[in-house]
């Protein structure tokens, strides 16, 4: 669906802040997980689908072990379902590309003082790498697009794709 379709300049890829990572592998697990699952409530099958719709459209894509600790602490699924969750998170991170970036140098960036670790080493990275930040994170959407981060809102997707 996008680069082409919301006109785009290209980029270098794109970043997948950590709730959409943990929709990703939920639904990855069991779409019909997305709904019930306490981490994706907010969350459905559509929004699944058009996330990884959207992905397929990006190489490389990128993350940071700052959002893959989260990840990983947020896809405590009930029984079997978590041994899954971290088998599906397990594969996707030999996908993904993880630029090396010290915790003291994302604390250096000047989202650090506003939104945090996580969110500074996002900003760094992106910058670094002049590639996309995908979010939902209202926060970190307007303060990347303040400091010129080219950052895309999924919420803006899903309505967008109500539209189509």
């Amino acid at each position: 669906m996008i680069p082409a379709d919301l006109g785009l300049p290209e980029r270098a890829g794109i970043l997948v802040d950590t709730n959409l990572l943990v929709l990703l592998i939920v639904g990855a697990v069991n779409p019909d997980r997305i709904a019930t699952f306490k981490r994706t409530s907010a969350y459905t099958k559509a929004d699944y689908n058009l996330l990884s719709r959207c992905l397929a459209n990006f190489k490389p894509i990128y993350t940071v072990a700052h959002v893959l600790a989260e990840v990983s602490d947020l896809i405590d699924l009930p029984g079997p379902e978590r041994r899954e969750a971290r088998r599906v998170l397990k594969e996707t991170i030999s996908l993904l590309r993880e630029p090396f970036i010290p915790s003291a140098r994302a604390a250096e960036d000047q989202v650090y003082a506003a939104l945090g670790l996580v969110d500074a080493a996002i900003g760094t990275v992106a910058r670094a790498h002049d590639c996309y930040v995908l979010t939902d994170d209202l926060e970190l959407y307007h303060r990347l697009a303040h400091d010129n981060v080219s950052v895309i809102n999924f919420t803006h997707l899903r309505e967008r794709a109500w539209e189509l």
